[in-house]
């Protein structure tokens, strides 16, 4: 019994087509859990970063509230032990709790920035994750690997890119914080509003 040739050649390429299908198949589900388990990281990492922010803000806003009363109670030694009283002590007082004042203010804007920070950081993430799925998605998807390398390659510098961006927009934030804290904190001293 004679084997054609072509019947052959059709079976050869039809297993090499369901092998490459069935590798295919296999790296994009194995591309799937390894994205599924980063996005489960960075989500918790983001989380874990924007709890740490909203502490520290906190702890700073105490903190200056703390400093506030320190500075009055110290005042008011230091008047009684140099003999400051009457209008001398008032406009110290107004002059100390003026500056405590712009600290708070300072602090609060820099809190204020860190949860802008922090919230960017986290779309970055998300966004991230979600652009990355469809990445692997259409990797899962190619036939060659000159399309697999190229869509890779893509791939990364997509992340780059978007990293950058995201960085950028929480370095021109930041520097907006740090001017307005300076302003407040630059401004004289004047009695609490």
């Amino acid at each position: 019994m004679a084997i054609n040739p072509r019947h052959s050649e059709r079976d050869a390429a039809d297993q090499i087509s369901q092998e490459t299908r069935k590798t295919s198949e296999q790296a994009g589900q194995a591309a799937r859990t390894i994205s599924d388990a980063a996005e489960r990281t960075t989500r918790a990492g983001a989380e874990s970063f924007q709890r740490n922010a909203e502490t520290a803000k906190e702890a700073w806003r105490s903190g200056a509230e703390a400093a506030g009363r320190i500075a009055q109670r110290s005042m008011e030694q230091w008047s009684k032990m140099f003999g400051l009283s009457g209008a001398t002590l008032r406009e110290t007082l107004q002059q100390s709790s003026g500056n405590m004042q712009a600290v708070m203010e300072s602090t609060t804007v820099v809190a204020g920035s860190f949860q802008d920070v922090t919230g960017e950081w986290m779309r970055f993430a998300e966004h991230r994750a979600e652009q990355n799925l469809d990445h692997l998605d259409r990797l899962g998807q190619c036939r060659n690997l000159h399309d697999y390398w190229a869509l890779q390659t893509r791939m990364v510098r997509d992340n780059m890119e978007a990293f950058l961006q995201s960085a950028q927009r929480t370095s021109e934030r930041t520097t907006q914080m740090a001017r307005t804290a300076v302003e407040r904190m630059s401004s004289p001293p004047m009695a609490p509003r």
